[in-house]
This record gives structure tokens, sequence and C-alpha cells, in this order.
């Protein structure tokens, strides 16, 4: 049997051109939308181009052909000529083209690794799943240890624990399972391919006017998914259950499920969509309502079945019980009200929130229901709405709904103006006072209800709030902020609690400065007894959790026992100095996105020829006072050299130090392998080798670089001495604003190298 593969491929042209609608009539003129639609895609190329420029490891010459693309559709954007159908072409092939360029260019360069618990969850249930084991009984916490996290990565509880449960769905995972299987095992690969499905269906199905300016609201969202964020799976049910509801609506509402079994505030949606279903009935609208809600109840528990039968207690606290009154509190923040609140020093628990959130919900659906021939196309702004009250409001619960809003918005244009909320537009002025009284009420009613449950909301959620509270308190003041490591951050807090209340207080301690407060670990787990007071000393879990310098902050104090807040300190803004070189004991550990693995805080890893994944530095040993090890096994004999280099920026008068060197037999020769120091301001080089093969030091100069040898004892520890700064005076090199101080190791010959630094400290002379 001959398969015509010609026409077939033909076939798929013609229709996929059809319904982008790229082959329409060249003489229709693109309108303004389609301009702004075309000049939103050229700025994008060149904003990629950019970026491109911007990473030192690559070329730029890689930047040049999307600089050109970019610009010859910011050209073509301000063209009389232009058509309808040439605009939405340029647009759709810069846009894709942009987002995955940015896509690779972010995870294969700049982020090559995962940044959030929740995909290392997803990626933990695609492998149990392949190996035919049930994924909620089993800890995410050595997926996390795999993929080197440090705590400030993980999710805290207010208790002070962590939530190493996989706590979605299980279509989270086996929408992303064929896509893994055939061969993408970066899931990020595979989220990625929904967010292209998703852009793809929204030009198809948008009038061709639209097509253009549909895809500007999605510049942002490739970086999104590289930094591995999973939104764009459960976002694509929704835009299919969108589309699908113009065809049958239960099948739409089914979608809507299996976006739910994706992440469980997709089911937010449910309601209103069963209010649409409703008011779109036109005969038997109790038993269509009935039947769409069976068909939502369907989609979300039908993935999700396998995994109740086989273990129903496992499923439930892994996926239902964290979102019920009493389960375990994970830490509240975001970009809501619940961030706003923790950014002016106001932490309310989270019944405040769910309370809230529970009565904005019922206003919104009595507004959606009362006022539906106006507001049915805006059926997805009020999940968004709700979610800005949920106490963990995070940026990807709110900006994912945009999917299945652009469609609706771009392909029926509904009238911006829903709820006239304005008492003077509409109310003509009428001779009595009567008159003018009846007129309000019927022109007002709407808003004034409206109003009135607002102001419900807000008073009768303030009064929740007080009942609800704690009727004890903790005085919370900082003593001192610290930075004994010299990382440039504030890493240790002396604080004092005074318990001015008769109850027990086992305390957990918060640092709230940026998007989510983080947990600090404490040289105590005493209870702090009723009507008194103690000490404590609080330490950053990681680099990333330290508080930046200048950077104002807040101390939270949680009651492990009750989850309830109990104290906070007032604002404080630390007066961290800068240290001269960060970090140079090598103390402090958090994970490179750009390595893929924990390096030194304050530090750059940096691998030439090397795979991104071969892990190459580690700590000493498990002594979080000791330094840290290069390790570099050479097996290619084909590349000439491979190369370890941690490297940071630094004033060129602090390159002069000590350091504390283990270098084995192996490595000092200089033969097969070299330990050493660069100084570099990209013009100039001052480079140190250290060496067992000779026991005199040279130095030998020249215009732009320079090379010392520094005799070591091999296979001891041993201090030397450098002073870069000296030398590069006596070169008669003018003195930069900063140099790059990388320690390296590397390496021409087949074998397996290592070398240790302790430390790098400065001579008594230069403190």
């Amino acid at each position: 049997m001959i398969i015509p593969v010609r026409r077939i491929s033909d076939l798929l042209v013609t229709c996929a051109g059809h319904f982008l609608g790229l082959n329409q009539d060249t003489s229709t003129a693109a309108r303004r939308g389609t301009r702004i639609g075309l000049f939103v895609s050229g700025a994008f190329l060149v904003s990629v181009g950019l970026l491109i420029v911007l990473v030192p490891s690559l070329f730029v010459v890689l930047a040049l052909p999307i600089f050109l693309f970019g610009g010859y559709n910011l050209v073509n954007s301000r063209r009389k000529t232009l058509s309808l159908s040439r605009s939405n072409l340029l647009s759709l092939s810069g846009h894709l083209c942009a987002a995955l360029v940015l896509y690779i260019l972010l995870t294969r360069i700049l982020w090559v690794t995962y940044m959030t618990d929740s995909i290392v969850g997803s990626y933990m249930g695609v492998l149990k799943i392949l190996t035919l084991q049930n994924p909620y009984g089993y800890s995410i916490k050595p997926f996390l240890d795999q993929f080197s996290f440090s705590p400030s990565f993980y999710t805290p509880r207010v208790d002070g624990s962590f939530e190493f449960h996989l706590n979605y769905p299980a279509l989270n995972f086996l929408s992303l399972l064929p896509l893994y299987a055939v061969g993408l095992h970066d899931l990020r690969d595979g989220v990625f391919v929904f967010h292209i499905l998703s852009v793809l269906v929204i030009f198809g199905l948008v009038p061709s006017r639209q097509k253009a300016l549909s895809l500007a609201p999605f510049i942002f969202f490739p970086a999104f998914v590289a930094s591995s964020w999973t939104d764009s799976v459960w976002a694509f049910f929704l835009l299919a259950g969108t589309v699908l509801w113009y065809r049958n609506r239960n099948i739409g509402l089914a979608m809507v499920g299996l976006a739910g079994a994706t992440k469980q505030i997709a089911l937010i949606a449910a309601p209103f969509l069963i209010i649409r279903l409703w008011q779109e009935s036109p005969s038997s609208r109790l038993r269509n309502t009935l039947a769409g809600t069976v068909a939502l109840a369907v989609g979300f528990l039908g993935p999700n079945i396998p995994f109740i039968l086989s273990a129903p207690s496992q499923w439930w606290i892994a996926t239902i019980a964290p979102y019920l009154p009493g389960g375990a509190v994970e830490v509240p923040g975001g970009i809501g009200l619940s961030g706003i609140l923790l950014r002016l020093g106001i932490a309310p628990p989270p019944l405040f929130f769910v309370v809230l959130m529970g009565l904005v919900g019922m206003g919104s659906l009595y507004l959606y229901a009362t006022r539906y021939s106006k507001s049915r196309y805006y059926v997805w702004i009020f999940p968004a709405l709700i979610l800005f009250f949920y106490y963990r409001s995070f940026p990807n619960y709110i900006f994912y709904w945009s999917l299945p809003l652009a469609l609706e918005f771009f392909r029926n244009k509904p009238a911006l103006s829903i709820w006239h909320f304005s008492p003077f537009s509409r109310i003509a002025l009428r001779p009595t006072i009567a008159l003018g009284l009846h007129s309000l009420r019927v022109r007002l009613r709407v808003p004034l209800l409206a109003g009135l449950l607002l102001t419900t909301i807000f008073v009768g959620v303030y009064g929740v709030y007080v009942s609800s509270s704690p009727t004890y308190k903790v005085e919370v003041r900082i003593n001192s902020v610290t930075d004994p490591d010299g990382i440039g951050a504030a890493t240790l807090l002396n604080l004092t609690l005074d318990n001015q209340t008769p109850q027990l207080i086992t305390p957990s301690f918060f640092v709230y400065w940026l998007y989510l407060p983080y947990l600090w670990s404490s040289n105590s787990s005493n209870t702090l007894p009723p009507w008194s007071s103690a000490s404590y000393i609080v330490t950053a879990t990681d680099g990333v959790g330290a508080v930046p310098r200048s950077t104002s902050f807040w101390v939270y104090v949680f009651d492990t026992n009750t989850g309830n807040l109990v104290g906070q300190s007032l604002r404080l803004t630390p007066n961290i100095p800068v240290p001269a070189l960060a970090n140079p004991h090598f103390r402090w550990w958090t994970l490179d996105v750009g390595a893929g693995t924990q390096v030194p805080f304050g530090w750059k890893l940096i691998k030439t020829n090397i795979d991104q994944f071969t892990s190459v530095i580690q700590r000493l040993d498990q002594n979080p006072t000791a330094g840290m090890s290069l390790l570099l096994n050479y097996s290619a004999p084909a590349v000439n050299l491979e190369k370890i280099m941690l490297s940071q920026k630094v004033l060129l008068n602090a390159t002069t130090v000590n350091l504390s060197l283990f270098d084995p037999l192996a490595t000092s020769t200089g033969s097969q392998a070299i330990l050493g120091v660069t100084v570099t301001d990209g013009a100039h080089e001052i480079t140190y080798l250290f060496s067992n093969a000779t026991a005199k030091s040279t130095f030998v100069p020249s215009a732009y670089n320079a090379s010392a040898i520094i005799p070591i004892t091999a296979s001891t520890w041993t201090t030397v001495s450098i002073n870069p700064s000296q030398a590069w005076l006596a070169q008669g090199w003018a003195v930069p604003n900063q140099v790059t101080f990388a320690i390296f190791l590397q390496a021409n010959h087949i074998g397996l190298y290592s070398a240790s630094i302790r430390d790098v400290t400065y001579p008594s002379s230069v403190k």
C-alpha cells in the first residue's frame, strides 16, 4: 500500500492555513488593531534579541536574525498598504519565533533546572506512574534533593514544617506523561507545547481583524513556563471547554472538569458556568443543568478514579484535605490582598480570607446571574477576582484565566460597559422629588445592591477577623541584625519574645521582605511559658531567604500548636555592610538555576565543555563551617579543555587574599590538571597557577596578560597568599571599577580530578 504522503501533507497545510486564516483575500487592508498586534510582535522579537545580547555566553551574531525579523515587523506595522492576511501571518510567525527562542534561551542557558516544587511534584508523579506506583503515597523531598533545591524553594507551613506532598489531582501529571514518554523529559517542554497549542487555538478562532492583537497578552507566558509554572496545562483545558461550549455544552463542562482534575482552582469557574448553562438552555433548564453538573463531575473524577480506588485516604489527604479547615496551613502571601496586607505589616488568619473569598464569590455569582446579558462573556474574570482574595494569591492563579477570557473577548467583542455604577450618567432631571426617587430606584438598583453587598462583605469579614483572632499576643522585638559570615545580607537575628498571655506558645519564625515569608530556623524549640519572655537566635535557612542589605523586613511569629499568628515585629531596614568578598568561607549555599546545582551564595559557577547536569561542586563535608570541593571528571578526549570556574565581581583591592587549599598530587602537577585563580576586567588578566612541580615562585608579565606560578605542597592543606592588586599596578594598568575574581580547576587529560578550598581570607595587614 502506497501512502500519499505529499497529498496528506498538502491537505494538512491547507487545513492549517484555513484554520489560522492565512489564506484570506490579500486586498483587505489591515486596520489599527491589526497594526498594533504586528507592532507588539516586532517589539517582542527585538526584546528577545536584546536579551540574547545581554547573555555573556552567547554570540551576539545569534541575535542578528531576531533583530532583523523584529525590525521588519515594526516597519511593516507603519506601512499604509499593509494587507490584513500579511499582517496576521507576520504577527503569528514573529510571535511564535520570539516565544520559541525566548523559551530555549531561558531553559537551556539561564534557567537550566526546575524552579518550583510544584513541577517537581508533577515530575515525581510521571516517574511513579511509569513504575506502576501510586505517587500520592510518596514524598517529593528526595526529588527536591535530586534537583538541588534549598529550603527557600520549599513550601513552608506556619507550624515550621514543609509541604512535601503531591497536592494536585491526577491529570496534573497524567497530561504530561505522553510527552515525557516520547522524549520530552524536561516537563517544561511539555507545558510549553500546551501553551503553544493554546495560542494557536485563540489565533485560529478569533475574527481575522482580531488575530494579530489576540497574541499580544501572551508575550510573557514563555518566561512563565520556563520558570516552571505548569498552569498552561489546566488553562488549555479551560480554553478547550470555552471552544466546545458552542458545540456541546456538556462536553465543554467536562473539559472544565478536566481542568479541575489538573489544578483545583479551575473549579472556581464551575458555578458561573452552571449559571450560564441555565441561562442559555432554551428548554428543560433543570434537566440540562443536572446533566451539565454530572459532566463536570465526570471530568474531574474520571482521571482520579484509579487513585481514589487504590488509596482513597492518600488521595484525599494530598488533594482535598489541604484546602479544608483544620488542615496544615501554609504561609500566606502573593500579589493579592494577602500580599498587600503583608506589605502593610498585617497577617490575618486564613479564615479571614476563606470567608472573604466566599462572600466575594457569592456577590460575583449574584452580579453574574442578574446582569447575565452583559456579562456572559466575562465569566472568566470572576474566578480571577475571587482568587485575588485567596490567602495564597500567586500570579499564576490569576494570570492564566486570561487565555479563555481572550478567546471570548476577541471572538465575541462584548461591550466594555457591564454595569453602570455612576448615579449621574443616565438619570434625567424630574420636576418632582417623587419622580426623581423613582428613577433613582430603577436606575441604581443593581449598583446599590452591589455597594451594599461589598459593604456587608468587608464589615462582616472584619467582624469575623476580630472575633476569631486569638486572645493572646506576643511582643516581638528585634535586638540585632547581623551578617556574621559576610554574604552581604542579614542572616542572623537576635529576637526577644514577650508572651503577654496565659497561653503556652511554641514559636515558628518567618521573615518577610519580598514575595512570600521565608521560614527561618531557631536555636530553641522550647515552648514559651505564659507571662514570660525569652531570647531567640533565628537564622536564615539559605542565602535566598536572607534579607538583602537596605531592604525593609518584618518578622512574623506563629504558634506551631494552633497555626495562629501570635506576634509580629515592627518594620526594620538592616544596615548590613557591603563585604569586600561575599561568602568567603563558603558556608552559605543555594540553588543556582543557571548551573542546575547548589553553589556558594554570592558566587557564580561557569562550566566549559562540561554537561550542564554534571555535578562539579559540593560542600567540603556536611559541616556547615567547611569550604567546598571542585570535581572534574575528564572523559572526552575530543575536547581540548574542560574547566570549572567559580567567580564573583569585586573591587581590585579586595583580591589581596589568603587561600586555604588542598591540592591532590594529580591536580597540581600542571601537565594534566591545574588549580588556579584569575583576576580580570575583561581587557587585562592576571592568572595564578598553583603547582607542586616547582619550589620557586615565578611571574611572567605581558602587555595585557600576566601569569604567576606559586609553589604549594601536594596532598596537604596549604595557605597561599596572592596580591593581584599590587601586580596590577606594577603592570601600569588602569584601575577598573570592578574585576572578576575567579577560582578555577581545568584539565586536558582523561582522569578524575579534585581540589578543595576551605576559605578565602584577608591578610591581617588589609583587614
